[in-house]
């Protein structure tokens, strides 16, 4: 990974803090962050809201161990494929900071953090933008965008719109904010206003998401998936 683009991850977790931070706050609250890798961003992501019961999914057995050293419940999971151990309504902030990417099989996690989120509760979820104005540039040029290589480790590519409708679907939740995050190769410095000016060409996408009802709008392609893998939006 280059430099410029870790100084952009670096930004887009600094920023997801200061979301947190803007969230009310409240006593005896509970984080879920999923991909919790080592917990450290876990423990970060709790102070930013004043203080939080910690949980976790993390795949990675050596990182689940580290990140429950550090007061984190973790369930060891596939995301594509396993439901959240933890009752409906019994969390209220979710963080999920670039994973989507890496799934398949989006429907079951996002319905996941939404059905273990109190109603009035917020989700921060973060993707890489395919359309961030490097990834034009690319294009146009005729090479691969670096959010969707092909020797690489992401499997779906998400604009910024396209992302935003996604969580807003079926309005189980409303967006309470959008924002663009990085301007990749520009340094944070000048990188930031212009992702707040063009948010949809920025490097990442980050979404403040707030649970307006039980029920998942995704269910149709979570079905789908179970019967017939990646290839149910085909029709017999």
């Amino acid at each position: 990974m280059s430099e410029l683009c870790s100084r952009v991850l670096a930004q887009v977790q600094q920023t997801i803090g200061e979301e947190l931070a803007r969230l009310p706050r409240a006593a005896g609250r509970t984080l879920l962050d999923v991909g919790c890798w080592d917990g450290e961003a876990t423990a970060r992501y709790a102070a930013a809201i004043g203080g939080a019961t910690l949980r976790g999914v993390e795949v990675f057995e050596t990182q689940a161990r580290k990140a429950e050293a550090l007061g984190v419940e973790v369930a060891r999971l596939d995301l594509e494929a396993g439901a959240f151990p933890w009752e409906t309504g019994s969390v209220d902030v979710v963080v999920c900071n670039q994973v989507l990417e890496h799934l398949k099989n989006i429907w079951l996690p996002i319905s996941e953090m939404h059905r273990v989120l109190k109603v009035g509760g917020h989700a921060l979820v973060s993707v890489p933008n395919l359309a961030s104005l490097h990834n034009r540039a690319l294009l146009l040029a005729g090479r691969q965008p670096t959010s969707i290589r092909t020797f690489g480790p992401h499997v779906r590519g998400y604009a910024f719109g396209e992302f935003r409708d996604l969580l807003a679907r079926g309005g189980a939740f409303s967006i309470a904010r959008a924002r663009g995050v990085g301007f990749h190769p520009i340094p944070a410095p000048f990188g930031e206003p212009l992702a707040a000016i063009w948010p949809g060409a920025a490097h990442t996408t980050l979404i403040v998401a707030r649970k307006e009802r039980e029920g998942s709008p995704w269910q149709e392609w979570i079905r789908g998936e179970q019967a017939g893998g990646v290839q149910t939006f085909y029709k017999d």
